[in-house]
């Protein structure tokens, strides 16, 4: 089985951070959600500068699992994009790589879409911090399988 809360993925750079974590899981192993794979609440965290956010976040793993195997095509061929589709649209995350092996996650976040709070980040990293998330994303995928969920018989 599996322990929560559980690390989804982290990259940091220099004063820069973000952070997904998994705290619960609905309908594993046998209801999958309407985003793909099984719906999933953590604790969302984001550091850029001096500007810090750490809430509770609603996703899939689906969607993670979408992230994951962009986030390995990136890191393969030092180029592309990999993006962090979120449903319900709070939180936009965007990772390009370059060939020198720098990587540029940006993006937005907005906890409560009936508010007009929105945290803008840039985070300037490495293809390190990307392999170390890829690592985590994997082992996700391995738990709870890909967009289709992971049915146990």
């Amino acid at each position: 089985m599996f322990n929560l809360p559980m690390l989804a993925f982290r990259m940091t750079g220099i004063d820069e951070l973000i952070e997904l974590t998994i705290d619960e899981v609905w309908g594993f192993p046998n209801e999958t959600s309407y985003g793909g794979g099984y719906g999933a609440k953590g604790i969302l965290s984001i550091r850029a500068g001096d500007y810090f956010v750490s809430a509770a976040h609603y996703f899939t793993t689906g969607e993670l699992y979408w992230f994951l195997i962009a986030l390995k095509q990136g890191y393969d061929t030092l180029s592309g994009e990999a993006v962090l589709e979120n449903t319900e649209r709070e939180l936009e995350l965007k990772c390009e790589f370059n060939k020198l092996g720098h990587v540029i996650a940006s993006g937005k976040f907005q906890a409560i879409p009936s508010v007009n709070n929105i945290l803008s980040f840039t985070i300037k990293t490495d293809q390190t911090q990307v392999k170390d998330s890829i690592a985590n994303l994997q082992t996700v995928y391995e738990i709870f399988g890909d967009n289709k969920g992971k049915r146990e018989i």
